[in-house]
């Protein structure tokens, strides 16, 4: 695979130069049809997709990908080290890790695909070396073997769409708990009232009590 050291993948931060990595085209090929990755893809479709893709080194706490950046990056696949997505808050001062990246691990093609700018940050949290298929390769890549290209893209929406089905279901189950959360908040808040209630009625008794008890007691009158 061919390999550089001049920084992350959309060039936020200059790296100093980093370690040599030597991975083979089996190394990267393996990685691209993983779980994590393109498991559509067949052997021989990554072995003949990887030497299209570049390496990047990176040190740990690199800002692979900055917030506002431009999606020029096609694809980016994580090949060794750990990296984390963050995203920030509606409020847009705190921001939060949506998800944790291992060796495998997409991120990029969302980005690439509408031309629109970076909406999270991806930070190495070790030393990491990445592959990078740009539009610069997905050209050569089309033009040396368009079949091939339209499988990469075929497997690049089907990978796109089990994480828009992972989103949704992450979503139903944040509606659920929160459906939850309302109802037993409702259930406190009916108890709460009842118990109330109840204290209220003691109460009025209590002084009802007291007031007959008042009355009943005998008069004493005093002897001349």
């Amino acid at each position: 695979m061919k390999h550089r050291s001049h920084g992350p993948a959309d060039g936020s931060e200059p790296e100093e130069p980093a370690p040599h990595h030597r991975y083979s085209f089996e190394d990267g090929a393996r990685l691209l049809r993983s779980e994590l990755a393109l498991p559509e893809l067949s052997p021989g479709e990554a072995f003949r997709i990887v030497p299209f893709m570049k390496l990047t080194l990176a040190r740990p706490d690199s800002v692979l990908f900055r917030a506002g950046g431009p999606g020029s990056q096609f694809l980016v696949m994580l090949m060794s080290g750990d990296a984390v997505v963050e995203g920030c808050s509606s409020g847009g001062k705190d921001w939060m890790v949506l998800r944790t990246l291992a060796p495998g691990s997409l991120f990029g093609e969302m980005g690439a695909m509408d031309s629109m700018a970076r909406s999270v940050v991806v930070r190495a949290t070790s030393a990491t070396c990445l592959a990078t298929l740009d539009e610069d390769g997905l050209i050569r890549l089309t033009a040396h073997d368009p079949v091939l290209a339209c499988t990469l893209l075929r497997a690049i929406l089907a990978h796109m769409t089990r994480r828009l089905r992972a989103a949704n279901n992450k979503i139903e189950t944040l509606n659920e708990i929160n459906q939850a959360l309302r109802a037993e908040w409702h259930a406190e808040i009916r108890s709460d009232l009842a118990a109330r209630a109840r204290l209220s009625v003691l109460m009025k008794l209590e002084g009802q009590l007291a007031a007959s008890g008042n009355d009943s007691r005998p008069s004493v009158r005093k002897l001349a």
